[in-house]
């Protein structure tokens, strides 16, 4: 495994530029709702800002290249799956843009948590970091029950979650993302749950992470306060 080196990344001085992005897709998701156009350019918006955050963490030019193919692959699959009317089609765009995506966000998550756990002093950065990791964990649940419910579905023509609130049972991005993060808050309204036990594990697991990591880091930005602290009084 190649050695983590932080500063061949570049995450200094962007990390509040793709915090932002991370709100804009957290405030804006609803609008994506608006038909197949707002789809597609829901489809791009969000597939450029997760290539922006991996081309950031990127250590190498192979995994650049790497990154610029992937989004351009979800981009593709996502417009397919937005404006084809073919189901064979649309299934197999959506299995490939619901693993790329996570395989991405994986990437990601992976290199700001080491960014912002090896970190030798509290910057604007690594609070910045950690606030993007917390949004990004809500973000990569959210293609994860899409795809056990895609899988699930195509083998029983059930869905694996239920959304109690709306008239017509459809398990869409959008309920799916907010069921993240009422998940990752542990707030737990109830309106969309896991119906089958093979999910449960997933929710419970994010629901633990949640809690864990908000700990995790706070403990971790106090070790670190404490000891620039200690050696600016040295």
């Amino acid at each position: 495994m190649a050695q983590f080196q932080p500063e061949k990344l570049r995450l200094k001085g962007k990390i509040g530029h793709f915090l932002i992005l991370l709100l804009i897709i957290h405030f804006a998701y609803p609008y994506s709702e608006g038909g197949r156009w707002a789809s597609a350019i829901w489809i791009t918006f969000y597939s450029l800002s997760v290539g922006y955050g991996a081309y950031l963490t990127s250590q190498s030019t192979l995994q650049v290249r790497m990154t610029g193919a992937l989004t351009l692959l979800t981009i593709l699959t996502g417009i397919v799956w937005a404006f084809n009317s073919n189901d064979g089609l649309v299934n197999g765009a959506l299995y490939v843009f619901y693993v790329v995506i996570i395989a991405n966000l994986a990437f990601i998550i992976q290199n700001f948590f080491r960014f912002v756990f090896l970190a030798k002093m509290v910057t604007r950065d690594v609070l910045f970091g950690g606030v993007s990791i917390y949004m990004l964990i809500g973000n990569i649940f959210t293609p994860i029950y899409l795809l056990l419910n895609a899988i699930y579905f195509d083998l029983t023509e059930q869905n694996a979650f239920g959304v109690h609130t709306y008239e017509v049972e459809i398990i869409t991005w959008q309920r799916m993302y907010y069921l993240s993060f009422t998940v990752l808050t542990t707030l737990g309204f109830g309106d969309i749950t896991p119906v089958i036990p093979y999910a449960e594990p997933f929710v419970l697991a994010e629901a633990g992470i949640g809690v864990l990591y908000v700990a995790i880091l706070m403990a971790r930005l106090v070790s670190l306060y404490e000891s620039h602290q200690s050696s600016m009084a040295n």
